[in-house]
């Protein structure tokens, strides 16, 4: 819960004193700063406003020390920062300019989360799905979302999990709009840089780990332990919800107190998927909830890891003790996500697919469930600069197993070339016997995939998603693999004649 507060009303802001804010780090108040009226919490001087305390973090590139200077002339009333310093404002210090600031945020905005059934959801792959359909699950008009859709929205583009102010701000307003739930998407990054610090979550869901962002935690060994982190600080009253299917599982389990739900196909498990059958557009399973009798689900997605990942949002509806059949019948209306398996078709019968399949093992997810149910399958992809190799090579040799022509092209490659990418690319594609072609320019991309497509073939269109810019060098280009469909005659299809 952290330490009680009471928001003083100063004009019509919510507003704390420094003394109190500086009480929650255990940090000694000064006399004065009892009369210091703070307005906000940011780390980031782009966001901050007058009133704001400015918390200086040490960053990748940059230390936040390097911008106190700028802070203060846009009207930071005080510093918090790694070390001592003098400036024109209080400078309080902290061992850990992270942790602090997410300590400050759930105090500033009175501990949210602690109101809220707060859940997160972390894994390589399927957080945003797990994420918007425990929202179906548990009722969209009380339930609020963080995720990897929602955040461009907030201006944090390329951040799966925001920072832990804009967290903390959001909960307070789904507590005043009188939400009941809140779900986070808890990326590998937010976890380890204590983005997700300092809220009280009442279940995290684990969904799996595959080779993803190991380059940026310095080995898959740092990655696993991101991962757990999340789990190792989760009260003994609250949930870990595994996928028991994935060999990480019953470390996760080790290393938690809270209680434990299992889910999976496989083992020992309190949600079980079985009779699983894999349709062209849905997939139809039963599942079994810690014992309840078993059901049938029509899921409106095809795939088998939809299918966990639908266990994983019943899970989390179990726990909080949603009708078995209400969530089912929640389950077959889940409303589509942006940029997750979203089809279209032209009037001359050629369909595409928009995915934001980005790694080897979603890709091979993707591409194994679409392969049985068309002609041929032409997949456009690419992938990030600044990436892992090991990445690189894991989508080349998934696309050279299920796709029948491949196009490699641009995908924010940032910094680096989009040719260098596609031959990295090429290591895993082998000596594949399929077409491949590079072709750096996306639009002329999917042009090249048209051109090439008959009826009954499928273009896939994978690793944007729901993105709507490109990462070239430092610019951020205009471009949506669903909105340069459109503008080419395909139309959305929910596939309604199939059913």
């Amino acid at each position: 819960m952290g330490i009680p507060f009471m928001s003083i009303v100063w004009g019509t802001a919510l507003a704390k004193c420094l003394a109190e804010l500086a009480l929650v780090l255990a940090i000694p108040s000064h006399p004065d700063w009892s009369n210091v009226r703070v307005t906000g919490v940011c780390e980031d001087t782009r966001r901050l406003v007058p009133g704001d305390l400015f918390v200086a973090i040490p960053g990748h590139r940059r230390d936040g020390c390097e911008f106190v200077d700028d802070a203060i002339e846009h009207g930071a009333v005080a510093v918090l920062a790694e070390h001592a310093f003098s400036a024109s404002v209080p400078v309080l210090v902290t061992s850990s300019a992270r942790t602090a600031l997410a300590q400050l945020a759930a105090a500033f905005y009175d501990h949210p989360t602690s109101e809220l059934f707060t859940v997160g959801v972390t894994g390589t792959n399927g957080k945003t799905t797990v994420c918007h359909w425990i929202a179906d699950i548990l009722g969209r008009s009380h339930s609020s979302v963080l995720s990897t859709v929602r955040t461009p929205v907030l201006g944090f583009a390329g951040l799966t999990t925001p920072p832990s102010p804009v967290i903390q701000s959001l909960a307070r307003d789904a507590v005043v709009a009188k939400m009941r739930h809140l779900i986070v998407e808890a990326s590998s990054a937010g976890i380890e840089q204590d983005r997700v610090g300092s809220i009280d979550f009442d279940a995290c869901v684990f969904t799996n780990l595959s080779l993803e962002h190991v380059r940026h935690h310095g080995g898959l060994a740092a990655y696993r332990k991101a991962k757990l982190k999340l789990f190792e600080t989760l009260k003994p009253e609250a949930w870990a919800i595994v996928n028991a299917d994935d060999p990480m599982a019953e470390t996760i389990v080790a290393g938690t107190n809270a209680q434990i739900l299992r889910y999976g196909c496989e083992g020992n498990v309190d949600a079980r998927a079985s009779d699983i059958v894999l349709g062209k557009r849905n997939s139809q399973f039963s599942v079994s909830l810690r014992g309840h009798r078993t059901m049938s689900v029509r899921l409106p997605v095809p795939g088998r890891h939809n299918i966990s990942n639908a266990l994983a949002a019943l899970s989390v509806g179990e726990i909080v003790g949603i009708a078995p059949s209400t969530m089912l019948d929640r389950l077959t209306h889940v409303l589509p996500i942006p940029g997750r398996s979203i089809f279209f078709r032209r009037v001359d019968g050629l369909s595409a697919v928009v995915d934001f399949a980005h790694n080897g093992a979603s890709l091979e997810a993707l591409l194994s469930t679409l392969r049985p149910n068309w002609a041929r399958i032409i997949v456009v992809f690419g992938c990030p600069g600044d990436g892992e190799t090991e990445k690189r090579v894991s989508m080349g040799r998934a696309s050279a197993r299920w796709a029948d022509r491949i196009i490699l092209t641009a995908d924010n490659p940032k910094r680096e070339r989009a040719a260098a990418i596609a031959e990295e690319i090429q290591t895993g594609i082998g000596n594949a016997r399929i077409p491949v072609c590079i072709v750096q320019d996306r639009m002329q991309a999917i042009d090249i995939a048209i051109e090439q497509a008959e009826a009954g073939d499928l273009i896939v269109l994978a690793g944007k998603g729901h993105e709507d810019e490109q990462l070239v060098n430092e610019e951020r280009l205009p471009h949506s693999d669903s909105d340069a469909l459109q503008a080419r005659g395909f139309a959305p299809d929910d596939g309604a004649a199939e059913r």
